[in-house]
């Protein structure tokens, strides 16, 4: 389940080295609170804000940094990585067709003047072509590997790309609730830089040339929502506790 769940808490980790939540249904899950606890041992806590169930921020308490998103519609269509001074480090935005399916990602850094963009063509065998570009901030055009995108149950299985320096990925899932299941438009955009997320279920391993990334065991409440995950594989955040 990592790249939208915890890309903030990811960049954190690799930039740095309880919310609230204006109008939900009152059975509509969630999460409000990761905890997640380093191998190195440090604690990062990052809060979930809502506006009904659009996400509108996700924090870390020192109020250092945080991760924003922009909605047109019920469909994510920007996502900021701020500092607490108002820079921007990284700003994400999404393309859709007139059937509400992700067309473009592209993901720039304003500091670096860099870009990459992706664009997603719908296959009749239900797979995904995703043909990635690079270049300035205003401009990607350097054309980079094609990747396949194969899905099981509506999540991604597994990631094939046709140059052989970038990563393969093979996942498998458990059958209980993501912790974002329930957050508008997060299904959409479950597939974007080269790596799958999970939508539904949780991820519990993902294999990558042979080496497993993740290697998650989790403990679940009554309502079957993750409330721990363990990730002993070598991309993993450590431990992460869940708050809903």
């Amino acid at each position: 389940m990592k790249k939208i769940l915890c890309l903030f808490g990811a960049l954190t980790l690799l930039l740095t080295s309880c919310s609230s939540e204006d109008s939900p249904s009152s059975d509509l899950v969630l999460l409000k609170k990761n905890v997640i606890t380093t191998p190195e041992g440090d604690k990062i806590t990052v809060n979930y804000k809502y506006d009904g169930n659009k996400i509108v921020s996700t924090t870390d308490d020192s109020g250092d940094v945080g991760l924003y998103y922009t909605y047109t519609g019920d469909l994510i269509t920007k996502i900021e990585f701020k500092y607490a001074d108002g820079t921007v480090d990284q700003i994400n935005t999404f393309s859709y067709n007139a059937e509400g399916k992700l067309t473009t990602f592209v993901r720039v850094e304003p500091n670096m003047d860099w870009g990459h963009k992706e664009v997603y063509t719908y296959n009749a065998d239900g797979t995904v072509t995703a043909q990635s570009f690079s270049g300035d901030g205003t401009t990607q055009t350097l054309e980079g590997t094609t990747n396949t995108i194969k899905f099981v149950n509506g999540e991604v299985s597994e990631i094939i790309s046709e140059d052989a320096s970038w990563e393969n990925h093979k996942y498998t899932y458990d059958n209980k609730n993501n912790p974002t299941k329930n957050i508008l438009g997060m299904d959409k955009i479950a597939f974007v830089d080269g790596e799958g997320n999970g939508v539904k279920f949780n991820i519990l391993t993902d294999t990558s040339e042979g080496d497993l990334w993740t290697n998650s065991t989790f403990t679940y409440n009554e309502n079957g929502y993750p409330v721990k995950e363990v990730d002993t594989g070598s991309d993993s955040l450590g431990t992460i506790e869940y708050f809903y």
